[in-house]
């Protein structure tokens, strides 16, 4: 797992780079942030829909600020010393599957940032009690 979001990182920092942005790398860490943390609130929503965790456990938003804190605070301490060498030791020309990698990270991405918004409007706007 670790390998992917290192994954997603190079990618988004050369991406950023390609943008001509001066400071990508708090955009890229910004971006595995966010990731992770609705990747969290994706597994917190399918334990609550199967019946392991209560209903609606995934709703107060002070948990979900304190959790992409500690998130972020985890990213900055693996990536602020390391990414230069971690940008240097992925070679991107070099990778073979670049466009498979690419669309399976985009379709990865747009699921776990749709998932919660589908849970989201059953709930709200349907009244499923999911």
């Amino acid at each position: 797992m670790i390998k992917l979001f290192d994954y997603l990182f190079i990618r988004t920092y050369i991406q950023y780079q390609k943008w001509r942005e001066d400071y990508p790398y708090p955009f890229a860490e910004g971006v595995i942030v966010v990731v992770q943390g609705l990747l969290v609130l994706d597994v917190l929503t399918l334990l609550s829909i199967v019946g392991l965790l209560p209903k609606k456990i995934e709703g107060p938003k002070y948990y979900a600020l304190i959790l992409l804190l500690v998130l972020y605070l985890i990213n900055h301490h693996r990536y602020s010393k390391k990414h230069i060498e971690l940008l240097n030791s992925y070679d991107i020309e070099k990778d073979a599957h670049i466009k498979r990698n690419d669309i399976i990270i985009v379709f990865s991405i747009c699921i776990i940032i749709v998932f919660p918004l589908i849970i989201g409007a059953l709930r709200h706007n349907l009244g499923y009690d999911i």
